[in-house]
């Protein structure tokens, strides 16, 4: 789609994509274009199971839909590519949110508005996979 103002939007049984968010071509795209491919495919996917399938309580608890989604996405990519590393690209991205949580002025985890989460799915995600390792 388009005009799509997200990149992507799951909904139950069909994912609709922006399409500078879904085309690669090989000629003319960075290698990276194509892994950002492959994990917000993979993240929109992980969204039949955790938000359509399985359900947060409240929306308090989205951060767990997002970043279970999150966390599946990076698991999917690291199947199907193991050459890329993403789990070493994710970790040097996901160091920096763990440096500003450090900040004496940062935010608790505990989500009371929506748009908070946002904030919090790729540390969640981080998180699940430092316990995984």
């Amino acid at each position: 789609m388009e005009s799509l103002l997200i990149s992507s939007s799951m909904n139950l049984h069909v994912v609709t994509y922006r399409e500078t968010t879904l085309l690669f071509d090989e000629m003319h795209s960075a290698a990276a274009n194509k892994q950002r491919v492959a994990v917000v495919v993979a993240h929109e996917l992980a969204h039949q199971w955790f938000g359509n399938f399985v359900t947060m309580e409240w929306w308090t608890h989205m951060w767990l839909n997002e970043g279970f989604a999150t966390w599946v996405s990076y698991l999917a990519a690291d199947q199907f590519f193991p050459e890329w590393n993403v789990w070493t690209q994710f970790l040097e991205e996901s160091t920096i949110g763990f440096k500003l949580d450090a900040l004496a002025g940062s935010h608790p985890i505990e989500v009371t508005k929506f748009f908070v989460t946002l904030q919090c799915y790729d540390h969640i995600c981080a998180l699940w996979e430092f316990t995984d390792s």
